[in-house]
């Protein structure tokens, strides 16, 4: 088999075997929860850069049984939103790829609560995963036969307005995989009881949209053969799953691993490897002999090559790396895959924006249309000084438009900070990134010029018409006693490995760039321990995949974690702490203050009063993400009139 070779799902051809996956896309519908316009532009450029297969992500097909997610997603509860999704499917066909919609049962015991009025629902009475607090209620049969109706009505609507196919939201730990796993179904009815009362709902499920669709209309099952947790699915009842659906005249499994508790492993963080999911997917295709599609990190070209190659599986499903970069079918199919936007897998951006989706390395992703830079009205002259991502994103997107740019970069090198953050071997997705921004700024025409230090006389001299200014943070350790001793470093020096690194190591600061330094050095055969003064680490506020992803990371590489200890003073062999109100002290060969880096502004208050057009971007405002740095750099070349 090959990528880009036409291949068939029932009776669906496709024209390569490259799918988007399936996203959530809450806040990009209309108001009444219609597919909106910016919802059609999102998945028409994935249809538009060559994939061949686009999956929505979930539509809701009941309104009435459940609050939360179910009220911010696009659904299909009646004929009012079929017209938007005709004008979907079209725009997909346009491009020769076909459209499945995705469709949901429900959420269940993983629904959101805040602000849902409604109790959460579920196979049976369990605690709700965003708060244990609260119980599900159990589902009564006449409910389960209205979701079946449902869900029937909602596949045959998705048929009349042209889509291609349907796929099951059976995955997941989502609500009819809560139904599938003995974990959470404690049912004693016809529902529950062994895997025969288990897949009762999505065999009747199944049975009912087939009767409303037809023989010939495609049905997609997307689910999950292992839940990888103590009392979830394992492998064999998994496959055996696959069995029963196949049997049930399914035309495609979709194969997914996890749940909601290990959901840093649905949705593969930069600290997994590539195709992590794979066996999977392999496992799955030895049993049944109708085609299974594979996700989980593939969209390194080779990676998805191999995958089809290797016949590990039919399809490839790539959600991330489309939202990085919409056109990755297209520049794999001509062989220019420098031109990728790498995705990093740091899942911030697409799960942590408020209602909304987005990417980190890709602005525009969700706002295709309205982000999209346009030509200058005149050519101005524009100076970048700083070489990071902020600074190389803005620098391309302004000669993109028509600017002529000049970047100054002080060091031998560009990328900035992103050289120190991909030093960790469980970092590498972001090394890629820095070659794609430097390729990409080069490519735009920009005239760089590495080793120039910027001076306030200078820039005002050149009297460019627009200064960007992204020279990132400064070093603003905090004011400890001790810091002046030598066996003190920050986390740049740690990963220059300027300075040599004792074995007892103690780590000063339990956000995100702490564990992962505590982590970095006890993979390295260090004894490690990081301290916190808040009551869990990260307390910045990261997402859920993120914050389940570094406990497991910590745990994998055995880091001490103390929470709620302040430091006091740094001495010759340790530190001094104060836990729970006593003065303890910690012994350490070498002491990393993971804290202390602070915007200086100093030079665009001084081009300001020399009346220059001045915009700071990234953490030359404040120390933040890679996201905030190329999202604003992005931002500040794009709005230039």
């Amino acid at each position: 088999m090959e990528l880009f070779e036409r291949a068939r799902i029932g009776t669906m051809e496709v024209k390569n075997r490259i799918a988007m996956a399936p996203m959530g896309t809450a806040g990009m519908a209309d108001v009444d929860m219609g597919y909106s316009r910016r919802l059609i532009h999102f998945y028409e450029a994935r249809a538009r850069g060559g994939a061949g297969m686009i999956i929505t992500g979930a539509a809701v097909v009941n309104t009435r049984l459940e609050g939360g997610l179910a009220h911010f997603l696009p659904r299909l509860t009646g004929p009012q939103y079929l017209s938007r999704l005709a004008e979907l499917c079209d725009a997909v066909h346009h491009y020769g790829a076909k459209l499945v919609v995705q469709l949901s049962a429900g959420f269940g015991r993983v629904n959101h609560l805040l602000g849902n009025p409604i109790q959460p629902i579920s196979a049976s009475e369990v605690p709700c995963f965003h708060d244990p607090n609260v119980k599900t209620r159990a589902l009564t049969t006449d409910e389960i036969a209205e979701i079946v109706t449902s869900f029937a009505m909602a596949a045959a609507m998705a048929k009349t307005a042209g889509a291609d196919a349907i796929e099951v939201q059976g995955y997941g730990g989502y609500l009819i995989d809560q139904f599938q796993s003995a974990l959470w179904n404690k049912r004693t009815d016809e529902y529950g009881g062994d895997l025969d009362g288990r897949m009762r709902l999505p065999m009747e499920l199944l049975a009912a949209t087939r009767v409303m669709v037809g023989p010939d209309f495609p049905i997609i099952y997307k689910f999950t053969p292992d839940h990888y947790i103590p009392g979830g699915r394992s492998l064999d009842e998994g496959l055996e799953i696959a069995r029963r659906l196949e049997a049930a005249g399914v035309d495609a499994l979709h194969v997914d691993g996890g749940c909601y508790e290990v959901w840093h492993r649905v949705i593969p963080s930069m600290y997994e490897e590539p195709a992590c999911q794979i066996e999977l997917a392999r496992a799955v295709r030895g049993v049944v002999g109708i085609p299974v599609i594979a996700h989980g990190k593939l969209g390194q070209p080779e990676v998805a090559r191999r995958v089809v190659e290797e016949e590990s599986a039919d399809f490839v499903a790539l959600g991330r790396p489309l939202l990085a970069d919409p056109d990755w079918p297209r520049k794999v199919k001509a062989g220019r895959t420098d031109e990728i936007r790498p995705c990093i897998a740091c899942n911030e951006t697409c799960l942590g924006r408020r209602l909304s989706l987005g990417c980190t390395v890709n602005p525009q992703a969700g706002m295709e249309r309205e982000y999209a830079p346009q030509p200058v009205s005149r050519p101005k002259r524009v100076l970048v000084v700083g070489g990071g991502p902020a600074g190389l994103e803005a620098a391309r997107v302004a000669a993109e438009r028509g600017c002529e740019v000049t970047l100054w970069e002080k060091s031998d090198r560009l990328g900035g900070k992103l050289h120190a953050a991909s030093t960790p071997g469980f970092k590498r997705d972001i090394r890629p990134l820095i070659e794609f921004l430097v390729r990409s700024a080069k490519r735009a025409g920009v005239r760089i010029q590495l080793e120039k230090t910027a001076t306030v006389e200078e820039i005002v001299r050149r009297a460019d018409d627009v200064v960007v200014l992204a020279t990132g943070s400064r070093l603003a350790m905090p004011e400890v006693e001790g810091l002046e001793l030598g066996h003190v470093m920050n986390t740049l020096e740690l990963y220059e490995g300027s300075r040599p690194v004792g074995e007892r190591v103690l780590v000063v600061g339990g956000g995100l760039c702490g564990c992962e330094a505590g982590a970095y050095l006890a993979e390295g055969g260090k004894k490690v321990t990081v301290i916190e003064m808040a009551r869990d680490i990260l307390p910045e506020g990261r997402t859920v995949n993120t914050r389940l992803a570094i406990r497991a990371l910590l745990e994998r590489t055995g880091v001490e974690v103390l929470t709620r200890t302040r430091l006091l003073r740094i001495v010759a062999d340790g530190a001094w702490v104060e836990r729970d109100g006593e003065e303890i002290k910690l012994e350490a060969d070498t002491v990393v203050v993971a804290t202390g880096f602070a915007p200086d502004l100093a030079m665009r208050d001084q081009l300001e009063r020399a009346g220059l057009e001045v915009v700071t971007v990234g953490d030359a405002n404040a120390p933040r993400t890679i996201a905030d740095a190329i999202w604003e750099g992005f931002h500040a070349a794009r709005v230039i009139e």
